[in-house]
């Protein structure tokens, strides 16, 4: 997982044809179950583009973002964006790697 640090670095992410972007927080338990299955996910499917932002270090970019996607802020949330927009997303525990792979998948 590739970090989105700044403005600039989530801006480069939406040109992309399709990715996937995961919002959590460090010290946060449901937010390492999340990147547990994100990883997880990542293992299986190298060539797809994955992106994290730490909403602890990064509070203000976190709901910078959710505001542009048009979705409200949550913690850990996961993105997949196509073509720059939300084309999916879910949050907290329903984040899975099974789940990623199927949305992936649909059109």
């Amino acid at each position: 997982m590739e970090p989105i640090t700044d403005k600039a670095s989530f801006d480069r992410v939406r040109t992309l044809p399709a990715a996937l972007l995961l919002k959590h927080g460090t010290r946060c338990p449901i937010s390492a179950n999340a990147r547990s299955e994100v990883a997880s996910f990542a293992k299986s499917n190298p060539s797809v583009p994955i992106y994290s932002l730490d909403v602890t270090e990064h509070g203000d970019l976190s709901r910078e973002v959710a505001q542009s996607l048009g979705v409200h802020h949550e913690s850990p949330q996961l993105f997949l964006l196509r073509e720059g927009q939300p084309a999916w997303h879910t949050e907290h525990y329903e984040i899975s790697a099974d789940d990623i792979g199927h949305r992936l998948k649909a059109k």
